[in-house]
């Protein structure tokens, strides 16, 4: 009996330690983002390669590939640039992986290199290598397909039966509609040719994709034309009426529209004097009695003389003129509306120090000092939480419509190191948005006081931030405005078509989650907001159709629904 005994101990001994080896049924991978080493933006190429390996790992039934989101929030740019056996171990065990691909992208002129390893956790090593040099983006696709291949065949022990054959040529895609993963890795390669940056497929608005299928015009609404060129245009129920009006202005008119039953009707025109130059425009409840003010920057003979519009007692008057300050209504990270302003500087307008301004005692007063660097303009600035911290950051543009992302700081711009590092400084773009018409030009006199030198400022456009998608983490919605020409006349820049862009932070930096279609026109202002009153936002562009030199200013109103429904 006590044989009996022993003899079952052990044997439920040696059951429970050997479980585990049964238990776990899939080998876990995960596929961190390869280094890129590049003087121009090559994410396009990063992003293929990731969703190629992904999509051809993922396909193996013994094999779970971990999620991008585990990764993008485990992993950091630091990590990935120092990686070695001691942190690979270390980020296996944060990511509960049994492997990890990890490698590096090199691109020189027109030539492109691959370094690709996969590092098994649980023995210390790399146990399979891939280096290419390839001319030619077609031949990096064999390179990567070959290294997958050799990771499922490395894990499973010989080359899987059920792997997925390579993509058709883009003939045969074109003969025919693939299904399923063939499908989705078709569309990788065919973006990575032709060198599509972001996202290669979307499943929202069809004008949202970098394809070229036929303009579905049930997916976008555009208004009448008007003969003028909008300045500005914002969203808001302005007249206490339940529903929400179109606000715009142009040089010196502010023009109160309504989208209602398929119709734009006018509800009001508020017009100015003709020396007027209205340069800014937003709608919001900054003073708390439920109506939204109409907020008007405007820069008269070289001096802002910025006003505030709201409805009281069955009309529209002026509760606020002479202000100082170029204004801008952003939404926080919580959503609440805060009205920042910033004094004419000398020299550059846009020199000075950005306030919170406050509606106090019955009038708006300058508040609080905002921890933004002197040198940033209230025009192309935003505050939201980017990154892990959990702190707001500054979105900006600079005057050179490049994109940065810094900690909230009281230093001066000119004190932030770009390049060598910068605590302050989180990240930079190397693309350029936003992009402006709407000139200021203050005039700085020489040491000869006879002559004048005239340097052109430029009003940029806003940065919007949204959780568009649902997930929980808001996006950055922005423009670019493109010119012919591009932008190497400081005093010009005669923007002819745009580009809507949806960018999102992945743990490393902004990646792109999708674009509409090139627009004709030129985008003067946009926003994020319901302008049909059916309760879901639409993307809404002022849309210039003109350009300076031409006959006559034309304009209209686009609204693209998120859902091309």
């Amino acid at each position: 009996m006590r044989k009996t005994c022993k003899w079952i101990t052990g044997l439920l001994f040696l059951i429970i330690s050997i479980q585990p080896l049964w238990a776990k049924e899939k080998t876990t991978v995960g596929i961190l983002p390869f280094v890129i080493h590049s003087a121009e933006n090559i994410e396009y190429v990063r992003q293929g390669i990731g969703e190629m390996l992904i999509s051809r790992i993922s396909g193996q039934e013994k094999i779970e590939v971990i999620g991008r989101e585990s990764v993008r929030e485990t992993v950091s740019e630091k990590e990935l640039q120092n990686l070695s056996a001691s942190n690979l171990d270390k980020l296996g065990e944060k990511l509960g992986a049994d492997f990890l691909v990890w490698g590096s992208i090199t691109k020189i002129g027109n030539s492109l290199s691959i370094d690709a390893k996969l590092a098994d956790i649980t023995a210390g090593k790399n146990v399979v290598n891939v280096y290419a040099q390839c001319p030619t983006m077609d031949e990096v696709i064999p390179q990567i397909n070959d290294f997958a291949q050799k990771i499922v065949g490395h894990i499973l022990g010989g080359m899987p039966q059920t792997m997925p054959s390579p993509p058709p040529s883009k003939e045969i895609v074109a003969a025919r509609q693939p299904s399923g993963q063939t499908s989705r890795e078709a569309e990788i390669i065919s973006g990575m040719r032709g060198g599509r940056k972001g996202t290669f497929t979307s499943s929202i608005n069809p004008d949202f994709i970098n394809a070229a299928q036929p303009l579905d015009r049930k997916t976008f609404w555009k208004s009448q034309q008007f003969m003028n060129e909008f300045r500005g245009m914002d969203i808001g129920d302005v007249n206490g009426d339940g529903l929400k009006e179109t606000v715009i202005i142009d040089s010196h008119n502010i023009l109160v529209y309504q989208r209602k039953d398929g119709a734009f009707k006018k509800i009001e025109q508020i017009s100015g004097k003709s020396y007027d130059y209205y340069v800014g425009l937003d709608v919001s409840d900054i003073n708390g009695n439920g109506i939204p003010e109409i907020i008007v920057s405007s820069y008269a003979g070289q001096q802002v003389d910025s006003f505030v519009v709201e409805f009281r007692d069955g009309r529209f008057v002026t509760i606020a003129s002479g202000l100082p300050w170029f204004l801008r209504v952003i939404n926080n990270s919580s959503g609440v509306p805060v009205l920042l302003g910033q004094r004419r500087g000398i020299e550059n307008p846009f020199d000075t120090q950005i306030h919170e301004i406050v509606w106090q005692s019955g009038e708006y007063r300058e508040g609080k000092r905002m921890r933004i660097p002197q040198g940033l303009s209230v025009y192309g600035l935003t505050l939201d939480k980017i990154g892990s911290s959990g702190a707001e950051r500054i979105i900006a543009l600079n005057e050179s419509d490049y994109l940065y992302i810094y900690d909230q700081t009281d230093k001066p711009l000119s004190k932030i190191a770009v390049f060598g590092g910068s605590d302050e400084l989180i990240w930079k773009s190397d693309d350029v948005f936003g992009g402006s018409n709407t000139i200021i030009e203050p005039v700085n006199k020489s040491a000869d006081s006879t002559m004048e030198i005239r340097e052109s400022y430029f009003i940029n456009l806003r940065i919007l931030t949204y959780d568009t998608n649902g997930d929980g983490k808001r996006e950055i919605i922005i423009v670019k405005n493109l010119s012919s020409a591009g932008r190497l006349m400081q005093n010009v820049k005669l923007f002819t078509s745009a580009e809507v862009y949806n960018l999102e932070w992945d743990g490393l930096g902004m990646v792109e989650n999708w674009r509409t279609r090139k627009i004709n026109g030129y985008v003067a202002d946009y926003q994020f907001k319901d302008i049909d009153n059916d309760g879901e936002n639409e993307i809404v562009l002022a849309l210039v159709l003109s350009t300076v030199g031409t006959v006559k200013d034309r304009s209209v109103i686009v609204a693209y629904d998120l859902r091309g429904e």
